[in-house]
């Protein structure tokens, strides 16, 4: 059984972590990672598994084992095997856009939806115990959420749509030559082809990657990441991207 950390090396564990503290926000000294957790041991644990930690650092915050009862039991760590999928969907990860899906020769009429988010990464459970820590993906969830909320989906790469600026507003004119006009601080510019929830799900997964970073994933063992876009209950759409083969 692992017994808690003792003083001195929370002490060292604090040492490595608070180095980056800034308006309240933790950060570990050699990857820059933000920590949300408030707790030592967590410290500890991101700091074990993180690759830029050096290991006469790591050596100095392994946890103690109590005596066991086989040589295999107190010296082989126990790791699960196989894939494992982290999934979240919180009720914060979601937000409120007006969109019209255009392609040639058809138009919605403007509406809107309450989107709701969902995040499945799957991967090898690293060093620390995790795959991918649930917090991070809750926080980049929720700035992604935040950027889209309250705002009007503009695919800017759509081949039915003629889209214009004049400084403060963006300019819409469809194939039915009806005119739309929002101020640009009022829409998201996104470079999809349709504002469904299809290609959301394609874009979001994208941010979330370049979030994470690409390089992050591959150190973690991640294999691939889901999203899911609902607009409505029972009704979403999803994507799914390989991340390592």
């Amino acid at each position: 059984m692992t017994k808690e950390l003792t003083t001195e090396q929370k002490a060292i564990a604090k040492m490595y972590i608070s180095r980056g503290v800034t308006e309240g926000i933790v950060k570990c000294c050699y990857c820059d990672k933000e920590i949300t957790s408030r707790n030592v041991d967590r410290w500890a644990s991101h700091l074990r598994g993180c690759l830029k930690t050096p290991e006469d650092v790591k050596a100095q915050i392994q946890p103690f084992r109590g005596n066991a009862t086989s040589p295999t039991a107190a010296t082989t760590p126990v790791r699960a095997a196989g894939a494992k999928d982290v999934h979240v969907s919180k009720d914060y990860m979601k937000f409120n856009a007006a969109h019209f899906i255009a392609y040639k020769g058809f138009r919605e009429r403007l509406h809107g939806h309450n989107y709701q988010l969902a995040v499945t990464i799957t991967g090898q459970v690293g060093p620390d115990g995790y795959v991918v820590d649930f917090g991070e993906i809750k926080k980049i969830s929720r700035v992604i959420c935040k950027d889209l909320n309250e705002s009007f989906l503009v695919p800017m790469n759509s081949d039915a749509l003629k889209i214009s600026f004049d400084g403060t507003n963006v300019h819409i004119l469809t194939e039915d030559n009806a005119k739309f006009s929002f101020p640009k601080a009022d829409c998201s510019l996104l470079p999809i082809v349709h504002s469904s929830a299809e290609e959301l799900a394609i874009y979001i997964s994208n941010q979330l990657i370049d979030a994470f970073t690409l390089v992050a994933l591959l150190e973690r063992g991640a294999r691939k990441i889901e999203v899911s876009i609902s607009e409505a209950n029972q009704q979403f759409a999803s994507y799914e991207r390989t991340i390592l083969a």
